[in-house]
């Protein structure tokens, strides 16, 4: 299992990618406000991470401590999205809580159904795992 975790800019900053190739399945943790450089190099590291999955692999996204980047930052989610969509992406849950910005979770989803895949949330990475079985 492959993980990649870094810290932002900013102090609540951060995301984790960890690659569980006997699942299957991408897991992807993302906190705080990434600037649009650090979402690119998250994006990139994603799409590398995916490579190492077979076929209709699944994605655990959390975004429960995320806020929404800015529309530059915002731009590499997009492509990678596209790009995991070619990579044979399967099931993708994203992991939400209570106070999860209603834009983010909203932005992720268009971004998704544009790429043509579709997503579904839950509140716990437990939850989110249940989901894909």
């Amino acid at each position: 299992m492959a993980a990649i975790s870094k810290s932002g800019e900013n102090a609540d900053a951060s995301y984790e990618i960890r690659a569980d190739r006997t699942a299957n399945t991408l897991y992807l943790e993302f906190s705080g406000t990434l600037t649009a450089e650090e979402m690119e190099t998250a994006a990139a590291e994603t799409v590398e991470a995916a490579q190492d999955l077979d076929d209709g692999f699944y994605i655990v996204n959390d975004i429960s401590a995320f806020t929404p980047p800015s529309p530059e930052a915002a731009k590499p989610i997009k492509e990678a999205q596209v790009e995991l969509k070619q990579l044979g992406v399967g099931d993708v849950v994203r992991v939400v809580a209570e106070n999860t910005s209603a834009v983010t979770e909203n932005a992720f989803q268009r971004r998704s159904r544009q790429a043509g895949y579709e997503g579904k949330t839950a509140t716990s990475v437990a939850e989110a795992e249940r989901k894909l079985e």
